[in-house]
């Protein structure tokens, strides 16, 4: 069997049963893909509905613990029958050449590949939504090379031996963010290439304002930035947190009175003056520019408040 495609179900029924119509129309060999779906203890009736659906090729994996992210996927990696493992997200939606995309590049050498992954059309979200879909691996054409900080979970693929060897995910990512980019950065390490496809494609149906986005992307540097620091310091740099403090891994490639100016530039009524901006022209197109700061403000400033940075850094 080519394809274990897993998908992780946290009270998402809508979505997941439109996804898994989707993933169950490919034009692809029925005989070459299961779907591996790691029911997380929903309350929403998937259970009940996962009961009532017939195809060989639909297999439940119901967990009854409490389950992060990273955990689910390990128990649907663990269970996978193909040789390849598909990861897309329950709030996702694709075309019928979705699995045929991926295989075009695993059919050329082992690799991993990163799909392109396309919030939906929104006008209230409308700034927001141009920024994200033109950032990571897709700014660059399908086939291209990436490094293992572009790598993201919610539409990508991986040979199953791959994962096992570099020891799947890193079940102590329990919040949101960071287990993708760790995951991705040990894949690189192991000599794999990680190549992007915009053909791909899923779009992506979860909408967050730039307010809770802002929250989230704090949280992620008090509490996934470490994590990834411990195991990565090289990331330092790839995150851009040397922009505005000590690099202690490395020589510091930004000056002394640059790293001054952005925590200057991050003081909170300036972060607060360009959000307000931003929040005005949430129904158009912002510079890149703009958006790129608020994100590396607020994992900057999440990162300084964490225990990790309070005993381990100066500045």
């Amino acid at each position: 069997m080519r394809f274990s495609i897993v998908v992780i179900s946290f009270n998402q029924l809508d979505f997941i049963k439109r996804l898994t119509s989707q993933l169950l129309n490919q034009g692809f060999p029925t005989a070459e893909y299961e779907i591996v779906l790691v029911e997380c203890a929903s309350t929403d009736g998937t259970c009940e509905w996962l009961s009532g659906v017939i195809d060989s090729r639909m297999r439940p994996l119901v967990l009854d613990v409490p389950s992060n992210r990273s955990f689910a996927r390990n128990r649907g990696i663990e269970a996978a029958r193909g040789d390849i493992v598909v990861m897309v997200d329950g709030d996702h939606t694709v075309q019928d050449n979705f699995l045929e995309a991926h295989w075009k590049l695993h059919e050329q050498r082992e690799c991993a590949v990163v799909g392109k992954s396309d919030f939906a059309e929104s006008k209230a979200h409308a700034a927001l939504n141009a920024y994200l879909n033109g950032g990571g691996a897709a700014k660059l054409p399908t086939g291209s090379s990436l490094p293992g900080r572009y790598f993201l979970t919610r539409n990508c693929s991986v040979p199953k031996r791959i994962l096992l060897q570099i020891g799947m995910f890193d079940e102590s990512f329990d919040r949101w963010g960071g287990e993708d980019l760790d995951l991705g950065v040990r894949i690189e390490n192991a000599g794999v290439p990680i190549y992007a496809s915009t053909e791909a494609l899923a779009i992506h149906h979860h909408f967050r304002s730039l307010d809770e986005l802002m929250t989230t992307v704090r949280a992620y540097g008090r509490d996934g930035v470490p994590l990834l620091l411990r195991k990565h310091p090289r990331l330092f740099r790839e995150l851009n947190l040397d922009r505005s403090l000590a690099n202690p891994f490395e020589p510091n490639r930004t000056p002394t009175p640059v790293r001054a100016l952005f925590r200057v530039a991050f003081l909170a009524p300036v972060y607060w003056i360009i959000l307000a901006m931003a929040r005005m022209l949430s129904r158009v197109r912002l510079p890149r520019s703009v958006l790129d700061y608020l994100h590396l403000r607020q994992y900057t400033i999440g990162f300084m408040e964490s225990d990790y940075y309070k005993s381990s850094y100066t500045t």
